[in-house]
């Protein structure tokens, strides 16, 4: 395995409770697990109650190996493509879209059992200042 954002995400690999401040007291999973031999990674997040699906694709191109790529569709049939980044314990996901821009950053901790992220929007392409706070998200590994 060469690609280095994914060798990154390797300590990712597993199953994790997934929970947020929108849903208060509502567990959900998120299972991430290599696809074609190491080539993808497939994250699967899904909170039953609350009727959400993300599947998650991630990957990288030959000709550029250094940027991390994520395919993502949910369950109401939406398709978005994500830029990613991954440094350290540093995990970033984004998309510049007119109307509709996204943002995710989170944090390993160094036991790796804990990733704590937030969750931004901005309907203004690529102004900083617009950016607003959608929710925060705290996986705790459980396998």
């Amino acid at each position: 395995m060469t690609d280095s954002p994914l060798a990154a995400m390797a300590a990712m690999i597993g199953e994790w409770k997934t929970t947020t401040d929108r849903f208060p007291g509502v567990d959900g999973r998120t299972t991430i697990e290599w696809l074609a031999g190491e080539a993808f990674l497939l994250v699967r997040y899904t909170v039953p109650t609350a009727a959400i699906e993300r599947t998650w694709v991630m990957g990288t191109d030959d000709a550029y190996p250094e940027r991390l790529k994520v395919l993502q569709y949910d369950r109401n049939g939406q398709r978005r493509i994500f830029n990613g980044a991954v440094t350290g314990p540093l995990w970033r996901v984004w998309r510049d879209a007119p109307g509709d821009s996204q943002r995710l950053t989170g944090n390993l901790d160094e036991t790796q059992t804990t990733l704590r992220a937030t969750w931004e929007r901005s309907e203004a392409e690529l102004d900083p200042r617009t950016w607003e706070h959608e929710l925060d998200i705290v996986f705790t590994r459980i396998g």
